[in-house]
């Protein structure tokens, strides 16, 4: 899967565009974690994506402040 493709399945899912990388990085993630995805995809999507400026969260803390 292409960065193209994962966009265009956010969008059929979600029914809204991403608005930033990190939405889509979010995405790619539950993707993998279904199953969706080979490990090979998720790695080149979360580096295409970070290559794009999406940053994962780094600590717990992180992703505490997300909520």
């Amino acid at each position: 899967m292409v960065l193209e493709e994962l966009r265009h399945k956010f969008i059929s899912c979600k029914t809204y565009e991403p608005m930033e990388h990190n939405e889509l990085m979010d995405f790619a993630r539950q993707l993998y974690l279904r199953g969706e995805l080979t490990i090979g995809q998720f790695r080149n999507l979360i580096r295409e994506l970070e290559s794009k400026g999406a940053v994962p969260p780094n600590t717990f803390e992180d992703i505490l402040e997300i909520t």
